[in-house]
């Protein structure tokens, strides 16, 4: 019988917050095994993740590091090695693990399919929602804006040209794919890149006319969006779980029970309860292999 492929994973005094999380969803066939000082290694690992506190001064490589909070600057891993750490607490090229709860049946929604939705609606063509501290609103740039209630916030986020939020609401505008605005602590909070994932400022005018430009500049709202649910998507811990294995070289056994389809769209970034989703699986469903490992669109093969 093939050992199963394990990363041995070191804790020191304290537990990072996010690495729970991230060991639940490392890929099927990929196993965490606790390593301690006492005992010899089962078989099978192939890689290490080190907490920065107990990481020894001769890693066993390949291996990554996760960067405690408490700690006063990142550690020097050296080229090639990942660092993970907890969102807002890392670097630009850190693998930042955030546990907030992806809000219910968001996918990206580009902005010709939010023109498309507006004019459906009979909503004006440039428009653009903003969430204060005091209420949910909306309205076209220049013009006095209407309140909304709290919960038609996704609805906003998955519509407007652009949007204005701090917090919570910034990461449902993300998840939304909408042109975002906000305030530097919040961009902070989530490990976003200002002028690359989100625009930043703190005066909350300024933030405004920062809005009111994307809703009139519809090509570089797009490539804001983009970037800013990458971010998000890139922050959710089974997203660093599968970079974190990339970046080791951990590949799961050659007989995975996961089912190539799902492999497939998971690749082309396809969100999990996606009407694609359900109409390929249904598409597939009869061929061979089509629900069991291995299978792939690009392949022909039969039992």
């Amino acid at each position: 019988m093939t050992a199963p492929v394990r990363l041995a994973v070191h804790i020191g005094r304290d537990v990072p917050d996010g690495l729970n999380a991230v060991l639940s969803a490392l890929p099927p066939g990929v196993q965490p095994v606790a390593a301690s000082e006492r005992e010899a290694l089962p078989e099978g690992v192939v890689a290490h993740l080190y907490c920065s506190d107990v990481r020894p001064r001769r890693p066993v490589a390949p291996y990554a590091v996760w960067w405690m909070a408490g700690e006063d600057a990142a550690p020097a891993a050296g080229a090639g090695v990942p660092v993970l750490a907890d969102a807002g607490h890392g670097r630009p090229d850190d693998l930042q693990v955030s546990l907030r709860a992806w809000p219910e049946h968001a996918r990206p929604v580009l902005p010709f399919t939010r023109a498309g939705l507006r004019r459906v609606r009979e909503l004006p063509a440039r428009l653009v929602g903003e969430s204060r501290s005091d209420g949910v609103s909306w309205g076209v740039p220049g013009e006095q804006p209407a309140v909304a209630a709290r919960d038609t916030w996704p609805t906003l986020a998955a519509l407007a040209s652009a949007v204005v939020a701090t917090g919570e609401d910034l990461w449902t505008a993300l998840a939304w794919a909408a042109p975002a605005v906000t305030d530097a602590a919040s961009a902070r909070l989530l490990g976003l890149t200002p002028g690359e994932d989100v625009l930043v400022d703190d005066d909350p005018a300024v933030r405004t006319r920062l809005a009111a430009g994307l809703a009139d500049d519809e090509l570089r709202a797009a490539g804001l969006a983009r970037r800013g649910w990458q971010a998000a998507c890139c922050r959710r811990p089974a997203a660093v779980a599968a970079e974190l294995c990339r970046r080791l070289g951990v590949r799961p056994p050659a007989h995975s029970t996961v089912s190539g389809l799902t492999a497939a769209m998971d690749e082309l970034g396809t969100p999990p309860h996606s009407l694609v989703r359900r109409r390929a699986r249904a598409a597939t469903a009869g061929l061979p292999g089509a629900v069991t490992s291995g299978w792939r669109p690009d392949r022909e093969e039969h039992p």
